[in-house]
């Protein structure tokens, strides 16, 4: 019931006040998946120990041809997500201890991990406590279930560089802190939709948008927890002067007023909207390039961190959190009213 969302409003909690952490170190693991040692699975994972033996050792198969599997879990089911996030369960208690037992320790050192399946981030009160104290004693965690940092990826930063997490960039302009949708997420949309574009030179319209629309709307979907309205309109602006190089490449012959007829519409106070003039053949709806800038901004709500989903005495919390957003904002959290 965590999702990325969770993780990022995490990170606002424990940054966005005054007199929080100004350094935050960026964990990444090398080859998570694939390295996580098949001794301390099976000595530390509370299953059958010759079927989870076994399962680690079956190999897999690609293209006829079967692959022995030495060490790592074989991604794409269920149980390898499960395994690895067994094996990092106790790194926050890991960093705790790295500051010292007591809780007044750990508040004046501002230490806080936040973690999503194999990324995490730490935050501490000074770059030292990071690298003298955090990094060290997550190696040596990691060390003992077979992972190791990526040294090019694992860095240090102050909050006003910023750092990259999920998908979305943190960082500090003086007191505010703003997290947007990060420069890379954004570049790797906008390759994803030149390639479509690319690939649909001969294709027709139809085929175009309905190729581009779960792309662009997944994408937005993901980034509407946070600050993207600018971003949003920015991304519709790249697109659409795609789709408008696409139309005029089709018809090099014809004036841009035809052009402008024949694959964009006025719909209201919209204009130059990207959408084909006919049904086209088997569909019951004419195809309309989907506006990023539709999506709503709207702050997420962040699981409380002792919620349980397998404990029936959460469970009229989680039945709280399935209900619509207006129907969230009308409602109280039932745990606390």
């Amino acid at each position: 019931m965590r999702s990325t969302a969770d993780a990022i409003e995490q990170c606002f909690c424990i940054l966005a006040r005054r007199g929080t952490a100004e350094w935050v170190l960026e964990g990444d693991i090398r080859g998570c998946f694939d390295n996580i040692s098949h001794d301390w699975l099976t000595s530390n994972i509370p299953m059958d120990r010759s079927i989870l033996r076994k399962w680690l050792a079956s190999g897999f198969c690609e293209k006829g041809q079967w692959y022995p599997t030495l060490a790592g879990t074989p991604q794409g089911g269920i149980a390898s997500p499960t395994l690895a996030n067994m094996v990092l369960d106790g790194l926050e208690s890991a960093v705790h201890a790295s500051v010292g037992r007591s809780r007044n320790f750990r508040i004046r050192a501002k230490v806080h991990v936040v973690r999503y399946a194999d990324d995490f981030i730490v935050s501490g009160v000074s770059k030292e406590i990071l690298e003298q104290k955090v990094k060290p004693a997550i190696e040596a965690f990691l060390a003992e279930r077979g992972l190791e940092f990526s040294p090019e990826k694992t860095l240090i930063r102050h909050i006003s560089q910023g750092f990259d997490f999920l998908g979305q960039n943190v960082r500090k302009y003086g007191d505010k802190l703003l997290i947007k949708p990060s420069r890379k997420s954004v570049s790797s949309l906008l390759q994803k939709v030149s390639q479509i574009f690319n690939e649909g030179k001969g294709g027709s319209q139809a085929e175009l948008i309905m190729r581009l629309n779960p792309v662009i709307r997944g994408w937005g979907m993901y980034h509407r927890h946070v600050v993207s309205s600018q971003t949003f309109s920015e991304i519709d602006t790249e697109i659409w002067s795609k789709c408008w190089r696409w139309a005029l490449r089709r018809h090099p012959s014809k004036g841009k007023q035809w052009v402008k007829g024949r694959y964009f519409e006025r719909r209201g106070f919209r204009d130059w909207i990207f959408a084909c003039p006919e049904t086209p053949e088997g569909l019951s709806y004419r195809p309309t390039l989907f506006d990023i800038t539709s999506i709503g901004i709207e702050r997420h709500i962040k699981i409380r961190g002792e919620a349980n989903p397998f404990s029936p005495a959460w469970s009229g919390y989680f039945d709280w959190r399935r209900h619509s957003t207006v129907r969230r904002k009308k409602k109280p959290d039932p745990l606390r009213s």
